[in-house]
């Protein structure tokens, strides 16, 4: 058996968690500050058709937006939108943003566990400590990192910098998030992955070559178990 999971050293001894699609439906409130972003093109923007464009940072669905209506913006105008888009998203970030079923007790469990608990999301990060904040996250994890602090995943370095602020090596961690971009970055990290078949992937979210998926927030001990059993028989150590 693996000497990653031991009864001494129980794995995991941290998780790090995506944020919008995972643990918070924050969809409305991205849909709202996106349409008062681009006005100018008359452009209707709802809760659903954001969830597609959302996972890969703010400038990417402003992009997707735009291409929804076939339009190919150059990098100035992306960059002024995105930076309106950024502003207007600040003043309300958590006004209809809402947790999902369960998160906070999960939280809570795990964190009665002992596992240390971080946030990595591409959200930009003085927004998403607005949202930690306000929906009471900051009592259950210990560091959190937005976009602008490193690369937006899918490159690694937020989740390896979460984990070195934690003093947790990635063989003794765990990435749970929604989409590919998740699974990505987690792998990538070297971390085994969860992904949330509720996200914003929603059924995709089987094909997206994820350690394990869950349906709610109530089974994700269950899950954690089942990696973990994998972990102790595979001396895991994967980067892809």
């Amino acid at each position: 058996m693996s000497d990653l999971v031991s009864e001494t050293s129980p794995w995991p001894q941290a998780i790090v968690f995506d944020l919008d699609g995972t643990l918070i439906d924050s969809a409305p409130d991205i849909a709202a500050a996106a349409e008062q972003a681009l006005t100018a093109y008359s452009l209707s923007i709802d809760a659903d058709r954001v969830r597609a464009w959302i996972g890969d940072g703010s400038r990417k669905l402003i992009e997707r937006a735009l291409a929804s209506i076939g339009i190919e913006a150059d990098d100035t105008s992306l960059d002024a939108l995105t930076q309106r888009f950024s502003e207007h998203y600040a003043q309300t970030p958590c006004r209809h943003t809402q947790l999902f079923a369960g998160a906070v007790g999960a939280l809570a469990r795990l964190q009665e566990r002992s596992i240390r608990l971080a946030i990595c999301t591409n959200k930009p990060h003085d927004i998403a400590g607005q949202v930690i904040d306000t929906l009471g996250l900051s009592q259950y994890i210990d560091t959190f990192i937005g976009g602008g602090r490193y690369p937006l995943k899918p490159a690694p370095d937020g989740i390896l910098a979460c984990l070195h602020t934690l003093g947790c090596r990635p063989v003794d961690a765990l990435y749970i998030g929604d989409m590919p971009v998740d699974r990505e970055a987690g792998h990538a990290a070297g971390l085994p992955v969860l992904l949330a078949r509720f996200g914003y992937a929603c059924n995709n979210a089987d094909s997206l070559g994820a350690d394990a998926i869950f349906d709610h927030w109530r089974d994700v001990e269950q899950a954690i178990d089942a990696v973990t059993q994998y972990v102790a028989a595979n001396r895991w150590d994967r980067k892809d």
